[in-house]
C-alpha cells in the first residue's frame, strides 16, 4: 500500500494596497453633518477631509484621472491667486483665503469621487444626501421651538475671544438655529431657518439643491417603510421652507421641478410628469391657501431688500467695469448702498472679486458641465441634473458656501462619470 502523499501548503501571498479609494472621507461630511455643526467643525471639516482625499489619491497606485471640468476650475483657482494681488487688508486675505481653500477642496471632492469607482456611485451619493437633508429640516423644525437659541460649541471655545468678536466668525463657530428679524413696523419677529448654515440664505439654498436629490433618491429605494418616512419629511419640510419667506428659494426650487416635469414629458413620461405635476399644483395651493404666500410677500413691505440689492448690483457692475481683468480681489465696502459690492450673489462675488476672466472661467465650469451632462436619461439622472440647472441661476442671488458647492460639483461629477463609464443613468 502506498503511503499518501502529504499536502503541502503554500504560504499565503503578502497582500497589498489594492488601490481601491474608500468611500468614507468623501461621504463623511454629509453623514457627518450634524456633528460637524453641533462641534463648530463645520467650516474646517471639509478641507480636512479634502486633505485626507488628497493623501489616498497620491497614495494610490493606479494612475489619477481627471476629469475636464476638474481642470477649469483648477485654472479659476489660479485666476483667483493672481486677483489676490489687490487685495490691501489682513481681514480681507483672511476672507480671500477662506473662499480659495473651500473651492480647492471641491476640486479634490470632485477628482476623488471620479477616481473612486470601486467604492462609490450615485447610490450611495443620494443616501448620503438625503442624511444632510435630513438634517437641515430637523433643525429648521427646531427653530419653532427655540428660534432664539444660539449653540456654544467645542470649538468655539478653543478660539480667541479677539476672533470670534466679529459677527460672522460668531455665527461660524457659536452658531445660532435661525436668524431673527424683526423689520421696523413689522408686527412680530421673522424666525427664520438658517442652521446648520450661519444665515438663512445658506439654508435656502442647501434646500433648493438637496431637494432634488433627495426625489432622486426615492426613485432608487424599494422598501416602502422608508420611502413613506422620506415623501413624510418632505411634507414637513414645507413649514421651515415657508419659515425662511424666502423668495428666491422657492424661485428656484420651482424652476428645478420644473425642469424635472418637462424633461420627463420629452422623455415621453406623461404619466410621472403628470403625478409631479400634481403633487406640486397641490403644494402650490396649500401655500396660497394656508396664507403662506401672503406671509412670503408680507416681509417685503417691512424690508425692502429688493431695491438695496438692485442699487448694489448697479455699484458691482460698474466697478467691475474699472477693473474687468483681475477685480479686486475681496468685496469692498459701498457706502451708498451700506453693504460691501462683491456680496449678496455668487456671481457678483466672481465679477468684483475676480473680473470678468474669473466670471468666465466659472461660469464655464458650472454653465459648461451641466450642457455637458444634459443627457441624462434616467429619471434619477434628470432629478441630479436639476441641482446644477438651478445653481445655473439661483447663483445670481444666492453665495456658496462650501457644502453647496460640493454637492453641486458632486451631482456633476455624478453625471459625468456615468456618461463616461456607462453606469446607468
Amino acid at each position: 500500500m502506498t503511503a499518501p502523499t502529504p499536502t503541502v501548503v503554500a504560504p499565503a501571498p503578502v497582500r497589498r494596497g489594492t488601490g481601491v479609494l474608500p468611500a468614507w472621507p468623501l461621504l463623511s461630511l454629509f453623514w457627518g453633518l450634524p456633528l460637524f455643526w453641533a462641534s463648530g467643525a463645520l467650516q474646517f471639516a471639509p478641507t480636512v477631509l479634502a486633505v485626507v482625499m488628497l493623501l489616498l489619491l497620491l497614495l494610490q497606485r493606479r494612475e489619477v484621472r481627471v476629469p475636464w471640468p476638474a481642470w477649469v476650475l483648477g485654472a479659476f483657482l489660479l485666476w483667483m491667486l493672481a486677483s489676490s494681488v489687490q487685495i490691501d487688508s489682513v481681514g480681507s486675505w483672511a476672507g480671500f483665503a477662506l473662499r480659495w481653500i473651500n473651492l480647492a477642496a471641491a476640486l479634490v471632492y470632485v477628482v476623488y469621487y471620479w477616481n473612486a469607482r470601486q467604492s462609490l456611485d450615485h447610490r450611495r451619493f443620494l443616501r448620503a444626501a438625503v442624511v444632510a437633508w435630513a438634517t437641515l429640516v430637523g433643525l429648521g423644525l427646531l427653530t419653532f421651538v427655540i428660534p432664539e437659541a444660539r449653540l456654544t460649541t467645542p470649538v468655539g471655545l478653543l478660539l480667541p475671544q479677539g476672533i470670534t468678536s466679529n459677527a460672522l466668525v460668531q455665527n461660524y463657530f457659536f452658531p445660532p438655529l435661525a436668524e431673527v428679524q424683526l423689520p421696523w413696523g413689522a408686527p412680530e419677529a421673522y424666525n427664520r431657518p438658517a442652521a446648520p448654515f450661519p444665515y438663512t440664505n445658506g439654508w435656502g439654498s442647501g434646500f433648493v439643491i438637496l431637494t432634488p436629490l433627495v426625489l432622486a433618491h426615492l426613485t432608487t429605494v424599494r422598501f416602502r417603510a422608508r420611502h413613506l418616512l422620506i415623501v413624510a419629511g418632505l411634507l414637513a419640510s414645507l413649514a421651515p421652507a415657508v419659515a425662511t419667506t424666502n423668495r428666491g428659494m422657492f424661485l428656484a426650487l420651482g424652476l428645478a421641478l420644473g425642469y424635472v416635469l418637462v424633461r420627463m414629458v420629452l422623455r415621453g413620461r406623461v404619466g410621472i410628469a403628470l403625478a409631479g405635476g400634481g403633487a406640486v399644483a397641490a403644494v402650490g395651493a396649500w401655500l396660497v391657501a394656508s396664507g403662506a404666500v401672503e406671509r412670503i410677500l408680507g416681509r417685503q413691505e417691512y424690508s425692502d431688500s429688493t431695491g438695496t440689492r438692485s442699487d448694489l448690483y448697479r455699484d458691482t457692475f460698474l466697478a467691475t467695469l474699472k477693473a474687468p481683468l483681475l477685480g479686486y480681489g475681496a468685496p469692498v465696502y459701498d457706502e451708498t448702498v451700506g453693504i460691501e459690492m462683491g456680496t449678496q450673489g455668487y456671481v457678483w462675488t466672481l465679477m468684483f472679486c475676480y473680473g470678468l476672466v474669473g466670471l468666465g472661467l466659472f461660469m464655464t465650469y458650472l454653465h459648461g458641465t451641466t450642457l455637458a451632462t444634459l443627457r441624462a436619461r434616467t429619471t434619477t439622472g434628470i432629478l441630479i441634473h436639476a441641482v446644477p440647472v438651478a445653481a445655473c441661476v439661483f447663483f445670481t442671488f444666492y453665495g456658496l458656501d462650501a457644502v453647496q458647492f460640493i454637492l453641486i460639483s458632486l451631482s456633476l461629477a455624478v453625471l459625468l462619470r456615468s456618461r463616461r463609464y456607462g453606469e446607468g443613468l
